[in-house]
């Protein structure tokens, strides 16, 4: 029987992974498994025994389309694991101060007017929790007036200890100049980061959750992408297997209160003092993929972690270039972390063992083409498993979409939804051409800096200002603590 939820109404909460749905995503993976081999069986029934020394070399490629097994068989416990119940409060709000901090270059105000909205709306329908958006930026940047928004403007002139670049440079900035006090809250946002009323909830609840226990864990929860959905479907698609990896993968390893393939650089939910137990001081190594780095630094020094009902909004690369860069940077800054960051023996070989899927993973984009032209035989068992590995990321694919046009602002008529979905399947060998070619291109050039995809904004000009003052709750932070230099 399935475990609902219950809102203090009574009404039911139909959870993402409740039974139902857990059931019917593992139902859809094994009926794509049957799928894709019996395609296989159909298309590729006469595929021939290699016999140069070559095509001998080129048929043990086909190993590459099992790397990925480990990160089946992760995602299949994680929705097979028992779900932990619940406990939601309602409207109970508590006093503990959280800081909306939004890390940005500053050369996007529009992008930022909008995140800052986006804060703004979702506290005016949940006022949970005394809050404050802290935007820090590299230059002064024109934001919405407001006591509740305060601008961190880092000095061109500062220089953290280990010479940190990058985020972890404003990061470390912020956490020196902020007035937010030890026992407050930091929600890690980008600048194009919008919140939803739902995670409001989330993360009142953590929180007391963490007061409860007596232990300050670290929470992240699902990132949405559907911001883009019309004007850029195409990217967007393609980033939906982003939310099919949150709740899976990434789910699976904050119910085992660890971060072992690391967290996404925004939606990260840390209590001031904490975060400052381990700071951002991660020298040139760290600054690439400075998320990663720091929440192994975190397991380092013992902090747990956990996950963070509700969504985050955030939206998919604009261009083809953008997306195969974003994807040449982390893979690039993963390799550091992997290689270089503080950790926990067992942290850094699951990631070095995440690593080396990934890489073998994109390896397998130069087989598939290859053999589309030789028309070599793989052996069944690789067949096998390589359509298990297929099925799997179409069905995050597709569990990724489904979430996106579930919370989607506004209705979309049929068709247009079947077009999504059916685009989804068709288009899973483009997307995988172009997750892989990130991976080439980090082997073949790494990246040495920190590129950042353009992300405009998408209202066509600062948002309309709320009626009124923003809300503050009881015990509201001051104004600026920190003004723009």
């Amino acid at each position: 029987m399935s475990r609902r939820n219950r809102a203090p109404d009574g009404t039911v909460i139909r959870r993402w992974d409740d039974l139902p749905r857990r059931l019917a995503l593992l139902g859809t993976f094994v009926v794509i498994v049957a799928l894709v081999r019996l395609a296989g069986l159909q298309f590729f029934r006469e595929g021939r025994t290699p016999k140069l020394g070559l095509e001998r070399i080129v048929a043990w490629g086909s190993l590459t389309w099992i790397a990925s097994v480990p990160t089946v068989l992760i995602g299949v416990a994680c929705w097979l694991l028992p779900r932990k119940g619940v406990v939601r409060h309602g409207n109970q709000r508590i006093d503990e101060p959280v800081s909306f901090r939004i890390v940005s270059r500053g050369q996007n105000a529009e992008a930022l007017a909008e995140t800052v909205a986006a804060a703004r709306a979702a506290m005016a329908v949940r006022p949970l929790f005394p809050y404050v958006i802290e935007v820090v930026t590299d230059q002064a940047v024109e934001l919405p007036a407001g006591l509740d928004v305060v601008p961190i403007v880092v000095p061109p002139t500062y220089r953290t200890v280990t010479d940190a670049k990058f985020k972890a440079r404003a990061l470390q900035y912020a956490l020196e100049h902020s007035s937010l006090p030890a026992t407050g809250w930091i929600m890690h946002l980008d600048e194009e980061s919008h919140l939803t009323p739902g995670v409001v909830g989330g993360i009142r609840d953590f929180i007391l959750a963490c007061e409860a226990d007596g232990e300050p864990r670290v929470g992240q929860g699902c990132i949405l992408y559907h911001r883009t959905l019309k004007r850029n479907w195409l990217l967007t698609l393609a980033d939906n297997l982003r939310t099919g990896d949150d709740v899976s993968r990434f789910y699976f390893q904050y119910r085992l209160a660890t971060a072992a393939f690391g967290v996404h650089g925004s939606f990260i939910l840390v209590r001031n003092d904490a975060e400052r137990s381990v700071g951002f001081e991660f020298g040139m190594e760290g600054s690439i993929t400075e998320d990663a780095w720091w929440a192994l630094s975190m397991l380092e020094r013992g902090h747990r972690f956990g996950w963070v009902d509700g969504y985050v909004i955030e939206q998919a690369p604009s261009t083809v270039k953008d997306f195969v860069r974003q994807r040449r940077r982390w893979y690039s800054g993963l390799a550091k972390v992997a290689l270089y960051a503080p950790a926990p023996w067992w942290a850094r070989v699951v990631l070095m063992a995440f690593m080396a899927t990934w890489t073998v993973s994109g390896m397998g984009v130069l087989y598939t083409c290859t053999n589309l032209v030789l028309g070599l035989r793989t052996p069944t068992l690789v067949a096998w498993l390589g359509a298990g590995c297929y099925a799997w990321y179409q069905t995050m694919y597709l569990i990724g979409l489904q979430l996106n046009l579930r919370h989607y602002p506004e209705p979309l008529p049929r068709w247009r939804r079947a077009f999504y979905y059916a685009a989804q399947v068709v288009l899973m060998p483009v997307f995988g051409a172009l997750e892989g070619a990130g991976v080439l291109y980090a082997l073949a050039r790494p990246e040495r800096g920190f590129f950042v995809i353009r992300k405009p904004a998408l209202g066509g000009g600062r948002p309309a200002p709320l009626a009124g003052s923003p809300p503050q709750p009881p015990g509201s932070l001051p104004g600026s603590a920190v003004q723009p230099t």
